[in-house]
């Protein structure tokens, strides 16, 4: 879709109007784009499991809309805002409070895309705007976002690669731990390159492959010479994984500093499964 353009006059409308609307409560969502894709953040949840969504913070007091998105996208992505590039829509969502926040999606520039993909503090994804929920058109006023949270599914992929490796232990872990990591599996410049299919006719006529097999050695290879640019996060649950499907040596010191807690138990199950233990252990006296 085409943003609006932004102007004082647009801002001033927004505001004023959500305001005249009983909503004086605001929020902007950062909508970054670079390479067709868009920059969606990670929100831990119950189980494990993410919630993916743009840069998005409330518009503190004394802010305006510009103010809040810069602040919102250093402070959520460790990037620096370069330009403001147009007007995408909003969304009324209820806040932890009851009351309801409008949240105003502005698409943006910023100044090194890929810094994101070099901290491990900031869970992210890079999206094919394809696999996102259609965006209404803008309307004035806009009724709805263009990009609401959207929670990553499992990789078409995962079937295959868990009949791959169905039956052998260390390799099932492997790819366990990329299933519920949720974030390769998901790269097309990971799955493209480095996971290779087969069909069968029943498969074929499914939409599906009947196996997939990962090439660990070339993927590592990738991540050593900077093809596959990556969060710190991201390379060393790969690193584990690799060293548990192909024993390729990885420094358990790295890679286990600095990983969050949720990494940390994706990593304690999987290692659990590679030595056949799939039950959590027996309590003790």
């Amino acid at each position: 879709m085409t943003p609006a353009a932004v102007t004082t006059d647009l801002l001033h409308q927004l505001v004023a109007g959500s305001h005249a609307e009983g909503t004086p409560r605001l929020g902007v969502a950062a909508v970054i784009e670079h390479d067709d894709r868009v920059l969606l953040i990670a929100h831990p949840g119950d189980d494990f499991d993410c919630s993916y969504e743009p840069p998005t913070d409330l518009v503190l007091p004394g802010e305006t809309l510009l103010d809040a998105l810069a602040r919102t996208v250093t402070v959520t992505t460790g990037l620096d805002l370069h330009d403001v590039t147009g007007y995408l829509g909003h969304h009324d969502h209820p806040g932890t409070d009851g009351q309801v926040v409008r949240v105003f999606h502005l698409a943006v520039t910023v100044t090194d895309p890929h810094q994101v993909c070099r901290s491990c503090h900031v869970g992210h994804w890079w999206a094919d705007p394809d696999h996102l929920p259609d965006p209404s058109p803008p309307a004035p006023p806009p009724t709805r976002a263009p990009l609401a949270r959207h929670r990553i599914e499992h990789s078409p992929l995962a079937a295959p690669l868990r009949a791959y490796a169905r039956g052998i232990y260390t390799l099932e872990a492997a790819v366990e731990l990329l299933i519920a990591h949720r974030t390769w599996l998901h790269r097309n410049d990971f799955h493209d390159r480095f996971i290779h299919t087969t069909t069968t006719t029943t498969s074929s006529s499914s939409g599906h492959p009947a196996t997939a097999q990962i090439d660990w050695p070339a993927a590592i290879t990738a991540l050593d010479t900077g093809e596959m640019p990556c969060s710190s996060g991201e390379g060393r649950i790969l690193r584990l994984a690799a060293s548990l499907a192909d024993g390729i040596l990885v420094d358990l010191c790295t890679s286990l500093n600095g990983l969050d807690a949720a990494s940390h138990a994706l990593i304690v199950r999987a290692i659990r499964h590679s030595g056949g233990n799939r039950r959590p252990p027996a309590s003790r006296p």
